[in-house]
């Protein structure tokens, strides 16, 4: 049988640790969404409207929705598929995602990923990463 007060102790420190990481997970979050709230506003939101504009210059009408926390850009004929971003605070490090939603016949398609792979931190990502991005998603419906 254990010896109790060391098993205490181990499961003291363990426990402090523990509260340290989630400590530190915290504050890296906070400070990836200050980051994300800035990026959003200074180059995502513009990045996506300009491509609304250049869109529909080409005779496409795609409109820019920004419900909190999130820029999406939406088809006008069909409201269900979008390409969206938005923060998630789950990875690690904390990333700007992008969700993109197709229908494929009677499917509905959903995918999601990283802004610009390999990126590790919300704040070196700038608008051209956003219009590569979105060039890259909107691909499917330019054809």
């Amino acid at each position: 049988m254990p010896d109790v007060a060391l098993l205490r102790k181990r499961v003291q420190k363990a426990m402090e640790q523990a509260r340290r990481e989630a400590a530190d997970r915290r504050a890296q979050v906070n400070e990836a969404r200050k980051a994300y709230d800035e990026f959003l506003e200074s180059r995502a939101i513009p990045a996506f409207r300009a491509m609304a504009v250049v869109l529909k210059a080409e005779g496409l009408a795609w409109e820019v929705m920004t419900p909190s926390g999130e820029v999406r850009l939406v088809p006008d004929r069909r409201r269900d598929e979008s390409i969206a971003l938005s923060f998630d605070a789950t990875a690690d490090p904390p990333q700007a995602m992008v969700s993109i939603t197709r229908g494929r016949g009677g499917r509905v398609l959903h995918a999601e990923r990283e802004v610009k792979s390999g990126t590790r931190s919300v704040a070196a990502l700038t608008e051209d990463d956003v219009l590569d991005m979105l060039i890259e998603e909107l691909a499917p419906w330019l054809a």
